[in-house]
């Protein structure tokens, strides 16, 4: 892996996104606006004087790195595909790793964008900081960031596999965490028949204990590292999957024919 082909790959991502009118929507106006209803619906909350809309901000916050860091992996290559560029970019020696490692890179900081812009809105809204957590902020975005990266790699095999007749699952199938993941609400509040799904993914112990830390002040170490040992085997699967499919599809023509 070159360090230089990275550096390729971020300034074509850059260049396609500061251009994207699309892409702005997607990854901030959405956001800013989804997050804007969640924090006066926890207003409402508060009025009552109901803390769990407090649970509500903290959890649009957070899933925005859930949500940019997917998308720009599967996104990002799509828009390529969508424009007929996708094959001819592996022309050069730019290996497919190359490729993948600069889509995670540009969906962190993408992430930390949008994180920022609605945590603003929460700021003026709602009065809440999340600068609040302290340093275990950084813990939580990496421990959320590398699920994001694990079902992007899902997603994106998906589409080599089945080429762009599933392309909405690019957008559309990381939502189907949010009511397992307990994202605004604990885990308590599913069914215990289904709660085994909740406990197999790792954003579950993170807004668990995100939650945990703004209500009691209490960090729960013990779910932080469940949660890095589960994101380590979603990484590896969602790797494998990733790899077994991009092989499959270079020698079957599939990928060829994306673009077609």
């Amino acid at each position: 892996m070159r360090i230089n082909r990275l550096k390729i790959v971020l300034l074509h991502t850059w260049y396609h996104f500061w251009h994207s009118t699309e892409t702005w929507v997607d990854i901030f106006w959405n956001p800013l606006i989804q997050t804007w209803i969640y924090v006066l619906i926890a207003a409402s909350f508060a009025q009552a004087g109901d803390q769990r809309g407090l649970f509500v901000i903290v959890g649009m916050i957070f899933w925005q790195i859930v949500w940019v860091g997917q998308y720009a992996i599967c996104v990002g290559a799509l828009w390529e595909i969508w424009s007929r560029s996708f094959s001819s970019l592996f022309i050069s020696p730019l290996s497919m790793s190359e490729y993948i490692v600069g889509q995670m890179i540009s969906g962190a900081v993408k992430s930390l964008l949008a994180v920022a812009m609605t945590s603003l809105v929460a700021f003026f809204l709602y009065h809440f900081s999340i600068f609040s957590i302290g340093w275990m902020l950084l813990i939580y975005y990496i421990e959320l960031l590398i699920f994001s990266w694990a079902t992007g790699f899902m997603v994106l095999s998906l589409i080599f596999r089945f080429s762009t007749q599933v392309q909405s699952l690019s957008w559309a199938l990381i939502f189907l965490v949010q009511p397992f993941g307990a994202v605004f609400y604990p885990m308590t509040v599913l069914p215990e028949s289904i709660r085994w799904i909740a406990y197999s993914i790792p954003v579950t112990y993170v807004f668990e204990t995100i939650r945990g830390q703004i209500t009691m002040g209490i960090i729960d170490w013990r779910a932080l590292i469940m949660a890095t040992l589960l994101n380590a085997l979603w990484m590896a699967i969602g790797w494998i999957i990733f790899d077994r499919t991009y092989v499959g599809a270079k020698k079957s023509g599939s990928f060829a024919r994306l673009e077609g």
